[in-house]
């Protein structure tokens, strides 16, 4: 059964997965301008998580068919799950970024796969799955655990930037300090708007959201 939540937390929450969606397709478009390839696949990852979910949380927000949802993300998890292996054959034995994304999209199909009904706040509308039954409470535990847990390892780690674009990304992506595009002059007069938007710490706090958001979702689903 849903806990009962105040009307104005969830709008709070929708409204910060848009804001999340809307700085990940900023990003997606200086990365674009800059023919920056690190962070791509997590920026378009978290623009449709942002929207997805601003739709669960504000059910006036929702659109399109939970099928077409589905099909989404089971493609982005099967992307980071592909890039995780890919990673530890090509870097060795280590904990790939792309692993928490899978997983963060794995958490987006539960949602779908068990939705929950509409409350007395006319939020969380998350009607039309054609899967039945109810969700593992076990499970639900198991991955809001490891999106907290990822989110605060991410503001914590001394090391900025690598939930976003990874412990292999140029210096530029990890520490503020290089420059993408191997330092070719065509891309200096955007990277200095890039590297203010772009900044490492600030996507941490924008990945570090999106985990608390999911988790609080998965706990409503309980």
């Amino acid at each position: 059964m849903a806990m009962s939540v105040p009307s104005w937390l969830y709008y709070l929450f929708g409204a910060l997965m848009l804001a999340i969606a809307a700085y990940s397709v900023t990003l997606l478009v200086l990365g674009a301008a800059t023919r920056r390839p690190a962070g791509r696949d997590v920026e378009i990852s978290h623009t449709f998580m942002g929207v997805a979910m601003a739709g669960m949380f504000v059910g006036d927000w929702a659109f399109g068919r939970s099928a077409v949802w589905e099909i989404i993300f089971s493609l982005l998890m099967v992307w980071f799950v592909v890039a995780s292996i890919q990673s530890v054959q090509r870097y060795g034995l280590h904990l790939p970024h792309a692993l928490i994304h899978a997983v963060m999209n794995f958490a987006m199909l539960l949602m779908y796969w068990f939705p929950m009904g509409a409350s007395s706040s006319g939020s969380m509308s998350m009607s039309g799955s054609s899967h039945g039954g109810s969700v593992d409470p076990g499970l639900v535990a198991l991955l809001a655990l490891v999106l907290c847990a990822s989110a605060i390892f991410t503001l914590a780690s001394p090391v900025k930037g690598r939930s976003h674009f990874g412990s292999h990304a140029p210096a530029y992506a990890v520490g503020g300090g290089g420059r993408f595009g191997g330092g070719t002059e065509e891309a200096v007069p955007v990277l200095e708007v890039e590297s203010a938007v772009a900044a490492p710490w600030l996507v941490d706090v924008s990945h570090a959201a999106m985990c608390v958001g999911m988790a609080f979702m998965l706990v409503l689903m309980t």
